[in-house]
């Protein structure tokens, strides 16, 4: 049957089921080959609460490999200033005593940001979105994702006997979580990396074709893909799930606690 692998594309958003789509997908000896794609809002409602509690019954379901497309971690600093240094600090931090909201855990982070650089940087990246291009992790544009991804979705399975978050935890359990961004898969393929979104769906039916060209069987989704750049994101998450699947780790950028971006 081959490695089951899962891509989301994921939403902090108050009505997030509308923009978090997954994509499930298995390795098979000629490649991969797309088996669903779907909104969550078709499967379990618009809003946050549902859409979020629905993903995390989903990954629970016996995956190989699990794609997220949000920031696992924080800089090295922050969690030395905030979490005792550890990853596991982070997840406790945001779900117990924390910031209770993604506004005032980024003011928080650019607090502590300024007070580490001593010259009035308010934001830090980790080593891996250095690497990768990718945002701050507490950066305006995915505040939302960063905070609702680690205390809604990371909390729920950093505990579960048979789910590792890599590379934070022990990648000996049955089903793997990692970090993915699309924007990076695409760019490592040498397609559009942004400007696909909105209205360019000549942009977007481009980087289908560069995707199905790496052996990845559509599995007559196509149509999705090509409509709406969540469902295209969720398909480039799991092409990089799949490489997971397929070739194990890559060396990492930066600390362990800090996370990694897997392409």
């Amino acid at each position: 049957m081959g490695s089951r692998v899962l891509g989301v594309d994921f939403s902090g958003a108050s009505d997030a089921g509308r923009s978090l789509w997954l994509t499930e997908a298995r390795r098979t000896g000629d490649g991969m080959v797309v088996d669903d794609c779907y909104r969550a809002a078709d499967e379990w409602g618009p809003h946050r609460e549902d859409a979020h509690a629905g993903l995390r019954e989903r990954l629970t379901a016996g995956f190989d490999v699990i794609g997220l497309d949000f920031p696992f971690s924080l800089p090295q600093a922050l969690l030395d200033e905030h979490c005792d240094g550890a990853w596991a600090g982070l997840v406790e931090w945001l779900s117990l005593d924390g910031p209770e909201d993604p506004d005032t855990f980024a003011s928080t982070c650019r607090s502590s940001a300024r007070e580490h650089t001593g010259d009035g940087t308010a934001t830090l990246r980790r080593e891996t979105d250095l690497r990768r291009a990718a945002l701050c992790p507490y950066d305006r544009m995915v505040q939302y994702q960063t905070f609702y991804g680690v205390r809604d979705v990371l909390a729920a399975v950093a505990d579960h006997p048979e789910i590792a978050v890599a590379p934070m935890q022990d990648d000996d359990a049955a089903t793997r979580v990692v970090e993915v961004y699309p924007a990076a898969t695409f760019g490592w393929l040498g397609l559009y990396r942004e400007g696909y979104k909105g209205n360019h769906r000549e942009r977007r039916a481009t980087n289908v074709d560069g995707i199905e060209a790496c052996s990845v069987d559509l599995g007559g989704f196509r149509g999705s893909y090509e409509e709406s750049h969540d469902a295209l994101d969720s398909l480039a998450a799991v092409v990089s799930a799949g490489r997971v699947a397929e070739a194990g780790d890559a060396p990492l950028h930066g600390s362990r606690d800090e996370g990694h971006i897997y392409v």
